[in-house]
Protein backbone atom coordinates (compact mmCIF):
# COMPACT_ATOMS: atom_id res chain seq x y z
CA UNK A 1 0.00 0.00 0.00
CA UNK A 2 1.09 3.68 -0.32
CA UNK A 3 2.46 4.95 2.54
CA UNK A 4 -0.08 7.85 3.05
CA UNK A 5 -0.77 10.04 5.88
CA UNK A 6 -3.63 9.06 8.15
CA UNK A 7 -4.39 12.25 9.18
CA UNK A 8 -3.12 15.96 8.45
CA UNK A 9 -4.31 16.97 11.90
CA UNK A 10 -1.46 15.33 14.12
CA UNK A 11 2.00 15.76 13.61
CA UNK A 12 4.39 13.70 12.06
CA UNK A 13 2.30 10.57 11.58
CA UNK A 14 3.76 7.44 11.00
CA UNK A 15 2.05 4.95 8.30
CA UNK A 16 0.97 1.40 8.72
CA UNK A 17 4.67 0.33 7.99
CA UNK A 18 6.65 2.69 10.06
CA UNK A 19 4.12 1.93 13.26
CA UNK A 20 4.66 -1.85 13.16
CA UNK A 21 8.21 -1.26 12.61
CA UNK A 22 8.51 1.33 15.46
CA UNK A 23 6.09 -0.91 18.00
CA UNK A 24 8.69 -3.68 17.25
CA UNK A 25 11.44 -1.65 18.14
CA UNK A 26 9.80 0.35 20.79
CA UNK A 27 8.65 -2.58 22.65
CA UNK A 28 4.78 -0.74 22.87
CA UNK A 29 6.56 1.67 24.44
CA UNK A 30 8.86 3.80 22.39
CA UNK A 31 9.79 7.24 23.42
CA UNK A 32 7.30 8.69 20.32
CA UNK A 33 4.01 7.88 22.58
CA UNK A 34 5.17 9.54 25.41
CA UNK A 35 5.44 13.01 23.91
CA UNK A 36 3.52 15.83 24.70
CA UNK A 37 3.07 19.39 23.38
CA UNK A 38 4.01 21.75 26.43
CA UNK A 39 3.84 25.83 26.13
CA UNK A 40 4.23 26.69 22.23
CA UNK A 41 3.37 23.66 20.60
CA UNK A 42 7.27 21.88 21.99
CA UNK A 43 7.38 18.64 22.35
CA UNK A 44 8.73 16.97 25.91
CA UNK A 45 9.35 13.75 26.07
CA UNK A 46 8.22 11.72 29.51
CA UNK A 47 11.18 9.93 29.29
CA UNK A 48 14.70 10.48 27.86
CA UNK A 49 15.16 8.59 24.91
CA UNK A 50 17.74 5.65 24.91
CA UNK A 51 20.36 7.02 22.27
CA UNK A 52 21.69 2.87 21.93
CA UNK A 53 20.30 1.28 18.69
CA UNK A 54 16.69 -0.08 18.62
CA UNK A 55 16.71 -4.18 18.51
CA UNK A 56 13.50 -4.91 16.86
CA UNK A 57 11.56 -7.05 18.92
CA UNK A 58 7.83 -7.74 19.71
CA UNK A 59 6.14 -5.33 21.06
CA UNK A 60 4.53 -5.80 24.60
CA UNK A 61 1.06 -7.21 24.51
CA UNK A 62 -2.45 -5.33 25.86
CA UNK A 63 -3.44 -6.66 28.41
CA UNK A 64 -7.14 -8.35 28.90
CA UNK A 65 -9.87 -8.00 31.66
CA UNK A 66 -13.00 -9.91 32.29
CA UNK A 67 -15.99 -8.54 30.77
CA UNK A 68 -18.16 -8.15 33.82
CA UNK A 69 -19.59 -11.50 34.86
CA UNK A 70 -20.12 -12.87 31.60
CA UNK A 71 -17.11 -14.80 31.43
CA UNK A 72 -15.87 -13.42 28.74
CA UNK A 73 -12.14 -10.80 27.96
CA UNK A 74 -11.43 -7.96 26.08
CA UNK A 75 -8.30 -5.79 26.05
CA UNK A 76 -8.16 -3.06 28.50
CA UNK A 77 -7.86 -0.24 25.74
CA UNK A 78 -10.51 -0.14 22.59
CA UNK A 79 -10.39 1.40 19.29
CA UNK A 80 -13.23 4.64 19.26
CA UNK A 81 -14.78 4.86 15.70
CA UNK A 82 -16.67 8.05 16.00
CA UNK A 83 -15.94 10.91 14.93
CA UNK A 84 -11.93 11.49 16.10
CA UNK A 85 -11.84 8.44 13.65
CA UNK A 86 -14.30 8.79 11.04
CA UNK A 87 -13.39 12.73 11.14
CA UNK A 88 -10.01 12.46 10.47
CA UNK A 89 -8.86 9.31 8.52
CA UNK A 90 -9.46 10.55 4.43
CA UNK A 91 -10.90 7.79 2.61
CA UNK A 92 -12.70 4.61 3.41
CA UNK A 93 -9.47 1.95 2.72
CA UNK A 94 -7.09 4.31 5.09
CA UNK A 95 -9.85 3.65 7.66
CA UNK A 96 -10.08 -0.05 7.14
CA UNK A 97 -6.23 -0.17 7.27
CA UNK A 98 -6.18 1.92 10.72
CA UNK A 99 -8.62 -0.39 12.12
CA UNK A 100 -6.56 -3.64 10.95
CA UNK A 101 -3.32 -2.14 12.22
CA UNK A 102 -5.17 -1.60 15.62
CA UNK A 103 -6.41 -5.61 15.88
CA UNK A 104 -3.07 -6.88 14.68
CA UNK A 105 -1.31 -4.82 17.55
CA UNK A 106 -3.73 -6.64 20.40
CA UNK A 107 -6.46 -3.30 20.12
CA UNK A 108 -8.96 -6.00 19.17
CA UNK A 109 -12.59 -4.10 20.92
CA UNK A 110 -13.87 -1.70 18.38
CA UNK A 111 -16.65 0.45 19.22
CA UNK A 112 -18.97 2.61 16.96
CA UNK A 113 -23.08 3.20 16.74
CA UNK A 114 -25.72 2.85 14.39
CA UNK A 115 -25.27 6.40 12.95
CA UNK A 116 -21.84 7.56 13.67
CA UNK A 117 -21.00 10.06 10.78
CA UNK A 118 -22.92 10.79 7.58
CA UNK A 119 -24.74 7.77 6.16
CA UNK A 120 -22.90 5.37 8.78
CA UNK A 121 -19.58 5.72 7.31
CA UNK A 122 -17.92 4.86 10.85
CA UNK A 123 -20.07 1.52 10.66
CA UNK A 124 -19.20 0.43 6.92
CA UNK A 125 -15.48 1.58 7.13
CA UNK A 126 -15.40 -0.69 10.33
CA UNK A 127 -17.09 -3.51 8.08
CA UNK A 128 -14.35 -3.01 5.03
CA UNK A 129 -11.91 -4.11 7.84
CA UNK A 130 -13.85 -6.80 9.19
CA UNK A 131 -13.52 -8.71 5.77
CA UNK A 132 -10.11 -9.74 6.56
CA UNK A 133 -9.95 -9.50 10.36
CA UNK A 134 -13.65 -9.96 11.79
CA UNK A 135 -12.15 -13.30 13.97
CA UNK A 136 -11.00 -12.51 17.78
CA UNK A 137 -12.66 -9.06 17.55
CA UNK A 138 -15.31 -7.64 19.97
CA UNK A 139 -17.33 -5.70 17.86
CA UNK A 140 -19.99 -3.31 19.73
CA UNK A 141 -22.39 -0.49 17.91
CA UNK A 142 -25.38 1.33 19.45
CA UNK A 143 -28.75 1.96 18.66
CA UNK A 144 -30.79 4.76 18.90
CA UNK A 145 -34.17 3.70 18.32
CA UNK A 146 -35.72 3.50 20.84
CA UNK A 147 -39.29 1.06 20.00
CA UNK A 148 -38.82 -2.30 18.91
CA UNK A 149 -38.99 -1.76 15.38
CA UNK A 150 -36.48 0.54 15.13
CA UNK A 151 -33.95 -0.77 16.72
CA UNK A 152 -34.35 -3.86 15.23
CA UNK A 153 -34.32 -1.94 11.69
CA UNK A 154 -30.67 -0.45 13.58
CA UNK A 155 -29.17 -3.47 14.38
CA UNK A 156 -29.95 -5.40 11.43
CA UNK A 157 -28.85 -2.58 9.14
CA UNK A 158 -25.92 -2.81 11.13
CA UNK A 159 -24.90 -6.28 10.87
CA UNK A 160 -24.76 -5.72 6.86
CA UNK A 161 -22.87 -2.24 7.03
CA UNK A 162 -20.12 -4.09 9.05
CA UNK A 163 -20.12 -7.17 6.84
CA UNK A 164 -21.09 -9.52 10.24
CA UNK A 165 -23.21 -12.26 11.00
CA UNK A 166 -23.30 -11.57 14.96
CA UNK A 167 -22.63 -8.34 17.18
CA UNK A 168 -20.88 -9.08 20.62
CA UNK A 169 -22.17 -5.57 22.31
CA UNK A 170 -25.14 -3.88 21.28
CA UNK A 171 -26.04 -0.19 23.85
CA UNK A 172 -28.93 1.61 23.60
CA UNK A 173 -27.27 4.49 22.70
CA UNK A 174 -26.77 8.15 25.17
CA UNK A 175 -29.81 7.75 27.23
CA UNK A 176 -30.32 11.54 28.55
CA UNK A 177 -33.28 10.71 31.19
CA UNK A 178 -34.85 8.11 33.50
CA UNK A 179 -38.22 8.73 31.09
CA UNK A 180 -35.87 7.05 27.96
CA UNK A 181 -34.91 4.33 30.02
CA UNK A 182 -38.69 3.40 31.02
CA UNK A 183 -38.91 3.95 27.03
CA UNK A 184 -36.29 1.44 25.96
CA UNK A 185 -37.63 -0.60 28.71
CA UNK A 186 -41.12 -1.13 27.79
CA UNK A 187 -43.10 -3.75 26.42
CA UNK A 188 -42.18 -2.51 22.79
CA UNK A 189 -39.09 -0.72 23.64
CA UNK A 190 -35.97 -1.58 21.95
CA UNK A 191 -34.43 -3.69 24.92
CA UNK A 192 -37.40 -6.01 23.46
CA UNK A 193 -35.33 -6.53 20.37
CA UNK A 194 -31.92 -6.49 21.71
CA UNK A 195 -32.89 -9.34 24.26
CA UNK A 196 -34.51 -10.64 21.21
CA UNK A 197 -31.71 -10.94 18.86
CA UNK A 198 -29.28 -11.98 21.57
CA UNK A 199 -31.91 -15.46 21.88
CA UNK A 200 -31.27 -15.76 18.28
CA UNK A 201 -27.05 -15.75 18.83
CA UNK A 202 -27.30 -12.40 16.55
CA UNK A 203 -26.19 -10.31 19.67
CA UNK A 204 -23.84 -11.10 22.46
CA UNK A 205 -24.10 -9.04 25.39
CA UNK A 206 -26.24 -5.77 26.13
CA UNK A 207 -26.32 -2.92 27.84
CA UNK A 208 -26.44 1.06 27.80
CA UNK A 209 -24.56 4.26 27.48
CA UNK A 210 -24.90 7.93 28.72
CA UNK A 211 -23.58 11.07 30.06
CA UNK A 212 -25.38 11.74 33.26
CA UNK A 213 -24.66 9.24 37.02
CA UNK A 214 -28.40 9.92 37.79
CA UNK A 215 -29.41 8.40 34.22
CA UNK A 216 -26.92 5.36 34.84
CA UNK A 217 -28.13 4.13 37.75
CA UNK A 218 -31.45 4.68 36.69
CA UNK A 219 -30.16 2.28 33.80
CA UNK A 220 -28.39 0.06 36.31
CA UNK A 221 -32.26 -0.70 38.06
CA UNK A 222 -33.83 -0.94 35.28
CA UNK A 223 -32.41 -2.53 32.60
CA UNK A 224 -30.01 -4.60 34.66
CA UNK A 225 -27.19 -4.54 31.78
CA UNK A 226 -24.36 -6.75 31.60
CA UNK A 227 -22.26 -3.61 30.32
CA UNK A 228 -22.16 0.44 30.65
CA UNK A 229 -20.07 2.85 28.61
CA UNK A 230 -19.77 6.31 30.08
CA UNK A 231 -17.15 9.38 29.76
CA UNK A 232 -15.03 8.62 32.80
CA UNK A 233 -11.66 10.76 33.23
CA UNK A 234 -9.36 12.13 35.81
CA UNK A 235 -11.52 15.31 35.91
CA UNK A 236 -14.42 13.46 37.21
CA UNK A 237 -16.56 15.36 35.22
CA UNK A 238 -19.37 14.34 35.85
CA UNK A 239 -18.23 12.21 38.70
CA UNK A 240 -19.13 8.42 38.16
CA UNK A 241 -16.63 7.22 40.53
CA UNK A 242 -18.78 7.88 43.59
CA UNK A 243 -21.44 5.88 42.58
CA UNK A 244 -21.87 4.43 39.67
CA UNK A 245 -18.43 2.72 39.16
CA UNK A 246 -18.63 0.90 42.93
CA UNK A 247 -22.67 -0.41 42.31
CA UNK A 248 -21.08 -1.73 38.30
CA UNK A 249 -18.66 -3.42 40.36
CA UNK A 250 -20.68 -5.05 42.87
CA UNK A 251 -23.57 -6.54 40.48
CA UNK A 252 -20.44 -7.69 37.79
CA UNK A 253 -21.46 -5.14 35.17
CA UNK A 254 -19.05 -4.58 32.31
CA UNK A 255 -18.04 -0.64 32.87
CA UNK A 256 -16.37 1.03 29.19
CA UNK A 257 -14.63 4.40 29.67
CA UNK A 258 -14.71 6.84 27.02
CA UNK A 259 -13.93 10.40 26.80
CA UNK A 260 -10.83 9.42 28.58
CA UNK A 261 -8.57 11.64 26.63
CA UNK A 262 -10.76 14.70 26.36
CA UNK A 263 -12.66 14.85 22.59
CA UNK A 264 -9.65 12.13 21.71
CA UNK A 265 -6.78 15.02 20.98
CA UNK A 266 -4.08 14.95 22.79
CA UNK A 267 -1.73 17.82 21.48
CA UNK A 268 -2.59 21.80 22.85
CA UNK A 269 -2.42 22.76 18.66
CA UNK A 270 -5.19 20.06 18.39
CA UNK A 271 -7.21 20.34 21.31
CA UNK A 272 -10.06 22.20 19.80
CA UNK A 273 -11.49 22.49 16.34
CA UNK A 274 -12.88 26.02 15.15
CA UNK A 275 -16.68 24.02 15.48
CA UNK A 276 -16.27 22.31 18.87
CA UNK A 277 -14.00 25.29 20.27
CA UNK A 278 -17.07 26.42 22.57
CA UNK A 279 -17.94 22.83 23.62
CA UNK A 280 -14.42 21.27 23.99
CA UNK A 281 -12.23 24.93 24.00
CA UNK A 282 -9.38 24.37 27.36
CA UNK A 283 -9.21 27.70 29.24
CA UNK A 284 -6.93 30.46 27.96
CA UNK A 285 -3.63 29.87 29.38
CA UNK A 286 -4.62 25.72 30.19
CA UNK A 287 -1.39 24.46 28.39
CA UNK A 288 1.07 27.09 29.78
CA UNK A 289 1.08 24.65 32.76
CA UNK A 290 4.36 22.50 32.93
CA UNK A 291 2.64 19.56 35.44
CA UNK A 292 0.21 18.68 33.32
CA UNK A 293 -0.71 15.16 33.10
CA UNK A 294 -0.03 13.30 29.95
CA UNK A 295 -1.83 11.07 28.26
CA UNK A 296 -0.97 8.16 29.87
CA UNK A 297 -0.97 9.80 33.01
CA UNK A 298 -4.96 9.89 31.61
CA UNK A 299 -4.90 6.64 30.34
CA UNK A 300 -3.74 4.73 33.56
CA UNK A 301 -5.89 6.49 35.64
CA UNK A 302 -9.17 5.18 34.42
CA UNK A 303 -7.56 1.68 34.21
CA UNK A 304 -6.29 2.04 37.48
CA UNK A 305 -10.06 2.19 38.54
CA UNK A 306 -12.62 -1.03 38.57
CA UNK A 307 -13.45 -0.58 35.25
CA UNK A 308 -13.11 -3.43 31.87
CA UNK A 309 -11.80 -1.18 29.38
CA UNK A 310 -11.33 2.63 27.89
CA UNK A 311 -12.13 2.80 24.43
CA UNK A 312 -10.23 5.84 22.61
CA UNK A 313 -10.59 7.98 19.59
CA UNK A 314 -7.99 7.07 17.22
CA UNK A 315 -7.43 8.88 14.24
CA UNK A 316 -3.80 8.35 13.16
CA UNK A 317 -1.22 5.10 13.69
CA UNK A 318 0.50 7.72 15.67
CA UNK A 319 -2.36 8.20 18.23
CA UNK A 320 -2.60 3.84 18.35
CA UNK A 321 0.65 3.90 18.99
CA UNK A 322 0.72 6.16 21.61
CA UNK A 323 -2.71 4.20 23.22
CA UNK A 324 -1.27 1.31 22.75
CA UNK A 325 2.27 1.80 24.41
CA UNK A 326 0.10 3.34 27.26
CA UNK A 327 -2.16 -0.17 27.44
CA UNK A 328 0.75 -2.20 27.27
CA UNK A 329 3.03 -0.67 29.88
CA UNK A 330 -0.05 0.22 32.55
CA UNK A 331 0.41 -0.71 36.23
CA UNK A 332 -2.39 0.12 38.39
CA UNK A 333 -1.21 3.69 40.07
CA UNK A 334 -1.39 4.07 44.04
CA UNK A 335 -3.56 6.72 45.40
CA UNK A 336 -1.36 9.79 45.89
CA UNK A 337 -0.55 8.80 42.07
CA UNK A 338 -4.26 8.90 41.60
CA UNK A 339 -4.75 12.22 43.68
CA UNK A 340 -2.24 13.70 41.86
CA UNK A 341 -3.44 13.59 38.12
CA UNK A 342 -6.76 14.38 39.52
CA UNK A 343 -5.38 17.45 40.91
CA UNK A 344 -3.09 18.54 37.96
CA UNK A 345 -6.38 17.65 35.80
CA UNK A 346 -8.35 20.32 37.60
CA UNK A 347 -7.71 23.21 35.01
CA UNK A 348 -9.89 21.87 32.48
CA UNK A 349 -12.89 20.68 35.03
CA UNK A 350 -14.62 24.00 34.13
CA UNK A 351 -14.80 23.82 30.30
CA UNK A 352 -16.44 21.07 28.12
CA UNK A 353 -12.86 20.19 26.93
CA UNK A 354 -13.93 16.10 28.64
CA UNK A 355 -17.58 16.30 27.22
CA UNK A 356 -19.93 19.45 26.11
CA UNK A 357 -21.10 21.47 28.86
CA UNK A 358 -24.73 20.34 27.76
CA UNK A 359 -23.76 16.98 28.65
CA UNK A 360 -27.87 16.33 27.84
CA UNK A 361 -26.79 17.10 24.07
CA UNK A 362 -24.54 15.13 21.80
CA UNK A 363 -21.99 12.31 22.15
Amino acid sequence: MSERKISKDAPDLITRRGFVSHAAAAGGGGVLAHMMAGPGGRLHAESAPDSSPATPSEPAPIPRRPFGDTGAEIPIVGLGAGSRFYGSTPDDESAAELIRAAIDRGVAFVETGSNYGPDGISEKRIGLAMTTHREGVFLETKVDERDYDGAMREMERSLERMNTDHLDLVLHHFLLSPEMVAEVAAPDGAEKAIRQMMDQGVVGYRGFSTHLPDVAMEGIERLDPQAIQLPINAVRVPDFEAEVIPTAAERGIAVIAMKTCGNGFFFPANATTPDRIEQYGPPPGAWDQWDLPTWTDYIHYVLSLPITTATIGIDSFFTLEGVAAAASSFAPLPADRMASIHERAQVFSSTGYWIPRDARQGG
